[in-house]
């Protein structure tokens, strides 16, 4: 992604950007359709999806935030010119990738295992613990594929993550109906066989990934440093200094989320199948900021690796006001259309009604998480992630939760109690963030952007 001019830089900007929404729709697509599937089974059925779901993500969480330090660390080290870090970061981004998979994989195998220790419904427990062991197995390409999506859309070639999840929601689509159901041949696997349709398309978008990264790079006039030769203990300590923080970043955002649906798991299985299908739609709007945020991480590092902070001001503020405007469009769209919505993944009356509210109040909530997750973007641009760790924490576990946990069970509002202090807590991380956000471009001409400014 060499950026020589601002017309090229605007060029290389919104292309990055769109196809990193495309990207980010198309892997929360495959969830939305592992539902529409499976929310024909019943409620129980979408029940333990959004359980397992809500399981799996725990050890997610760590992982990702870890692999989304590429999007400072390679740009960055390509605006400074300096090819030796940018390949030594991305070798090291597969180790570490590879690693947190295997122990993800062996954690949440347990955790499938004993479902009962973490307060999962009886009625769903053994369905939980059938499924878990299956999405398991999905860890590998879950931490890789950001991996190789910072590579290729570094050396220009964003738009191959668009024809992997194009790929993947294909074969997920083909492989639930096929599966599920028992048709073209294949076995009759029931909610089994859903787990098994995502497992194996994403091994499938890695796979294509793996491909081109490998192809791309072949075709680079030089690799200044061999794989063997990287002096990984530096360059993963890199990592995890920049990582740790977007983890907890990510644990209190994303914790928040997980500990909500935990307790939807023991309410009756209506609540939690309207929280499960809320969850997923709010989920697949929130696609188009985190694209865009993703996008603004990228390019805002490596404009200020060439030290052009003016420049990466300016693209951080029509990113914001882009996704600020997109949300209150989606947010307009959502209140209009819930029932309907609703309607195409349930035939259950009692979830439809609960589901309705549910999609009203994330309809409101989008302005705050669009604007949350591209300030955070943004801020990871100019390599500033420990300040997010703290505002994550401070809104949405020292405000959001206890005003969901007290209109959820003191005020009896259960479902949608638990909801109101989801809104609340990303409000007050948005507003958090804005603050900081306005600071960093208040000073950026008297502070140097640098590797140890995070």
């Amino acid at each position: 992604m060499k950026i020589e001019s601002e017309v090229e830089l605007k060029k290389t900007y919104w292309n990055t950007a769109l196809h990193s929404v495309v990207m980010f729709m198309g892997q929360s697509l495959m969830q939305l359709v592992d539902l529409l599937f499976c929310g024909k089974l019943g409620s129980h059925a979408t029940a333990t999806v959004g359980t397992a779901t809500s399981l799996y993500s725990w050890f997610m969480i760590i992982g990702i935030g870890l692999v989304l330090s590429l999007e400072y660390w390679i740009p960055h080290s390509l605006g400074q010119k300096d090819e030796v870090k940018a390949h030594s970061y991305y070798y090291s981004g597969v180790m570490v990738a590879i690693f947190v998979s295997i122990l993800s994989s062996l954690g949440f195998w347990f955790v499938g295992l004993h479902t009962s220790l973490f307060g999962v419904n009886p009625e769903i427990q053994n369905s939980v613990a059938s499924f878990a062991p299956i999405i398991a197995l999905s860890y590998l390409p879950v931490f890789m594929t950001p991996t190789l999506r910072v590579e290729l859309q570094v050396r220009g070639y964003p738009h191959d993550t668009t024809y992997a999840f194009l790929l993947g929601n294909v074969l997920n689509i083909f492989l639930n109906w096929a599966l599920i159901h028992g048709y073209a041949g294949f076995p009759e696997l029931g909610l089994n066989g859903c787990a098994w349709a995502n497992t194996i398309s994403r091994f499938a978008i890695l796979a294509y990934l793996w491909s081109r990264t490998h192809h791309i790079r072949s075709q680079l006039p030089t690799i200044p440093v061999h794989w063997k030769n990287v002096a990984y203990p530096y360059y993963i300590k890199k990592i995890i200094h920049m990582g740790l923080p977007t983890s907890f970043h990510m644990f209190f955002e994303m914790g928040a989320f997980i500990l909500v649906s935990m307790l939807a798991a023991k309410l009756p299985p209506a609540q939690n199948a309207a929280h499960v299908i809320t969850i997923s739609l709010a989920s697949f709007l929130f696609m188009i900021p985190l694209g865009l945020g993703s996008a603004a991480a990228l390019v805002l590092s490596k404009l200020n690796g060439e030290k052009r902070h003016t420049l990466a001001i300016n693209y951080g503020k029509q990113t914001i006001h882009l996704g600020f405007l997109y949300a209150l469009v989606g947010s307009t769209l959502l209140i209009f259309f819930r029932e309907p919505i609703f309607k195409l993944y349930s035939n259950d009356p009692e979830t439809i009604k609960i589901g309705g509210t549910l999609l009203f109040i994330a309809a409101i909530f989008q302005l705050g998480d669009a604007s949350q997750v591209i300030l955070s973007g943004c801020l990871r641009g100019f390599g500033q992630t420990k300040i997010q760790a703290i505002v994550n924490a401070v809104g949405h576990w020292l405000i959001g939760l206890p005003l969901g946990l007290f209109f959820g069970y003191y005020l009896h509002l259960e479902i949608r109690g638990f909801w109101i202090g989801l809104s609340s807590g990303l409000f007050s991380v948005a507003l958090g963030l804005y603050f900081f956000w306005s600071r960093a471009i208040q000073h950026a001409e008297t502070i140097k952007v640098s590797e140890v400014q995070i």
